[in-house]
């Protein structure tokens, strides 16, 4: 578990408004957050210590990250975590602090993939609060990020069944590429490049309506050619795919204008929903 102590407020703001734009690129993804009642400063540092005693020891193998932001709150964000086990956790450092400090704790579980705009707001409201500062979101821009883009739904829906939307799969490894054009095979127009190169020639003759690019290409990198793609065409729809879905690589493949992420091995339906308009 990666612990975010410095500037934990703002880094996490800036994490929030990446899940809110994008939350259904957060699959398996969960939130735990943790608030502390009536805590004053010297138990401040006392609860922070052993809570991240006790996640250090129980979550230590976890993927994820913790902030420990200003307000005494703590976000845990894991990946692939059972319900189960998230619940049990926070339990625990419930009754730890009511053991140890007599402190009242509080904690809530979010599914960020079901509930990533929820979460979003919840945290840059509070965030905001605490800084008591000059916007660095602006509100409605915020809201726009979490709006879905109806333009691209209606482009969609315009093309209808005799016009099918056009999906362009950058993915070098021959075997991802059929069993995406298997899974998409009746549901758009498909074509492949196993390179970048071979987007740059193809892309402005074929037009896609959505990209779904791999990261790791033989020649390129992906992000090569998605900031190539915003470059050319900013209106365009990638959607990156990557079996590295560290926090990392998804918040760097969102704030470089990808539309959205999908993990390898990827679930069938998120294809289906991002071409559909559903996402």
């Amino acid at each position: 578990m990666n612990v975010i102590t410095l500037s934990a407020t703002t880094k996490l703001m800036n994490l929030a408004a990446t899940i809110g734009r994008s939350p259904q690129s957060w699959l398996g993804w969960h939130c735990m957050k943790i608030t502390f009642d009536n805590i004053n400063e010297n138990l401040q540092h006392e609860c922070l210590f052993w809570v991240r005693s006790y996640l250090e020891s129980y979550l230590k193998d976890i993927h994820g990250r913790v902030y420990f932001c200003e307000d005494s709150s703590i976000h845990i964000l894991c990946k692939n975590v059972s319900l189960e086990i998230f619940e049990q956790a926070g339990q625990h450092i419930c009754d730890l602090a009511l053991s140890e400090s007599s402190i009242q704790v509080k904690y809530k579980i979010y599914n960020l993939h079901k509930q990533g705009c929820a979460y979003a707001n919840d945290v840059l409201d509070e965030g905001q609060n605490l800084l008591n500062t000059a916007l660095i979101f602006d509100k409605s821009d915020i809201e726009n990020l979490f709006t879905p883009d109806e333009s691209f739904k209606q482009s969609l829906s315009l093309n209808g069944s005799q016009n099918k939307s056009r999906v362009l799969l950058v993915e070098d490894d021959p075997v991802t590429r059929w069993m995406v054009r298997n899974t998409l095979k009746d549901t758009c127009e498909f074509t492949t490049a196993p390179t970048a190169n071979k987007v740059f020639s193809i892309y402005a003759a074929y037009q896609p309506d959505l990209v779904f690019l791999d990261i790791n290409l033989p020649d390129k990198s992906g992000y090569d050619v998605l900031d190539w793609n915003m470059n050319h065409d900013p209106g365009a729809r990638v959607v990156m795919f990557s079996s590295n879905d560290g926090l990392d690589n998804i918040m760097t493949a969102l704030e470089n204008g990808a539309s959205g992420f999908i993990s390898k091995p990827f679930v069938k339906n998120q294809l289906i929903g991002y071409i559909s308009g559903r996402h």
